[in-house]
């Protein structure tokens, strides 16, 4: 399993972001961001598999300040994709709308949050574990090993790096207790 894909413009990042089935949902989003994302902004994708599909999440795309300000008008789609965007106050605001989505294709915005170095968006997802849908995330996690220790390595050099102070135990740090309970509910 490729972790990183190749780059993508933005439609085709939308459409490869979510399962079969779910074609409508990713055309809704795509309409519903199309006039503040910048698409001359390429990303790489990274490889999940939702129910027994991979999809192709972007790592970051990029979207004009004013996304911020429409994001509970926004279709869950498009909130979900607003999780990737360069800017970290809008991804905490699309985690505070996602992180109670508990659909199948939605699950993979949340999780990947847990490796980004902003502690307060792993600090709400973290909060937020005992409304989720415990068997939906048990199934990402299951399907998703390799993903799942990417991120764990990636939360942990994040910690280490500009959490260290804030958490002294390690275990403390929002990102890796989320990331431990998700694992501990899929041992």
């Amino acid at each position: 399993m490729d972790w990183f894909t190749t780059r993508r413009p933005f439609a085709e990042a939308a459409r490869a972001a979510f399962p079969p089935g779910c074609e409508g949902i990713a055309c809704q989003a795509e309409s519903d961001l199309e006039l503040f994302v910048d698409d001359t902004y390429r990303t790489t994708s990274m490889q999940i598999i939702v129910e027994g599909s991979s999809i192709y999440v972007p790592y970051r795309l990029h979207f004009a300040d004013g996304a911020l300000a429409k994001i509970n008008y926004l279709s869950p789609g498009a909130q979900c994709l607003l999780t990737r965007a360069t800017n970290g106050y809008i991804r905490q605001e699309a985690a505070k709308a996602v992180v109670g989505l508990n659909y199948a294709w939605s699950i993979p915005f949340v999780v990947l949050l847990l490796g980004d170095y902003v502690s307060e968006i792993a600090e709400e997802i973290h909060c937020a574990l005992d409304k989720v849908d415990r068997p939906a995330y048990t199934e990402f996690v299951l399907r998703n090993r390799v993903a799942m220790r990417t991120l764990r390595a990636r939360a942990t050099s994040y910690w280490s790096a500009y959490h260290r102070q804030s958490y002294p135990q390690r275990n403390s740090y929002p990102a890796l207790a989320a990331l431990t309970r998700l694992e501990d509910w899929a041992s």
